[in-house]
């Protein structure tokens, strides 16, 4: 789907989430040597994949929130938003961004929490049917009071397949992000290559 002539590399700091998830705020000190040592590798778009993290990417321009373009694209679209989370520790950024969006976009929303924290403990020991399975049930409870449902983690993705009977539109932000963005930057060499 993407350039094939595009190189990817995806760098893993399991260490940084886990120290999230248990003093429940960010390492930022940790986040920022992580990301110099990324910055060493000259890439020249930078996503950030992980939710928790999302904040700290907005003090760094460089720096491109994987969830962003999917907000987006959700407060343009709807008012009552399902915000599914499994990491507490994802929630609270989510929802700052959703807040800031909608100020920014003059648009009233209102956020509605599905909590799927009590299947995180099945993700850990990759129980990854019951986690995924887990959080299908969940939305399955929430769907007639929301307008759509928002997975605000990228590991809660296999719970759409669960999903497929429902009538509100589940989103998440791999895909959508990642593809947004490398259009954006695309767009973005073009431009400086013709001025």
């Amino acid at each position: 789907k993407f350039d094939e002539n595009m190189e990817i590399n995806h760098f893993v700091n399991e260490k940084l989430l886990e120290t999230a998830l248990i003093n429940g705020k960010t390492d930022v000190v940790s986040f920022k040597t992580e990301i110099e040592l990324i910055k060493k590798e000259n890439p020249s778009l930078l996503i950030c994949t992980c939710s928790t993290y999302g904040e700290e990417c907005d003090n760094d321009s460089s720096i491109n929130r994987i969830d962003k373009p999917i907000i987006e694209y959700i407060v343009q679209n709807y008012e009552k938003i399902g915000l599914a989370f499994t990491a507490n520790s994802t929630k609270e950024v989510s929802q700052n961004l959703l807040l800031k969006i909608s100020s920014e976009l003059n648009k009233k929303i209102e956020i509605l929490n599905c909590d799927c924290s009590e299947y995180w403990s099945c993700f850990e020991n990759k129980d990854f049917n019951g986690y995924e399975k887990g959080i299908a049930e969940k939305i399955k409870i929430m769907e007639s009071k929301v307008d759509v449902i928002f997975l605000a983690q990228a590991s809660m993705e296999g719970a759409k397949k669960h999903l497929t009977e429902i009538s509100k539109e589940v989103l998440s932000s791999p895909e959508f992000g990642i593809e947004k963005l490398i259009k954006k930057h695309k767009a973005s060499v073009q431009h400086r290559i013709k001025n």
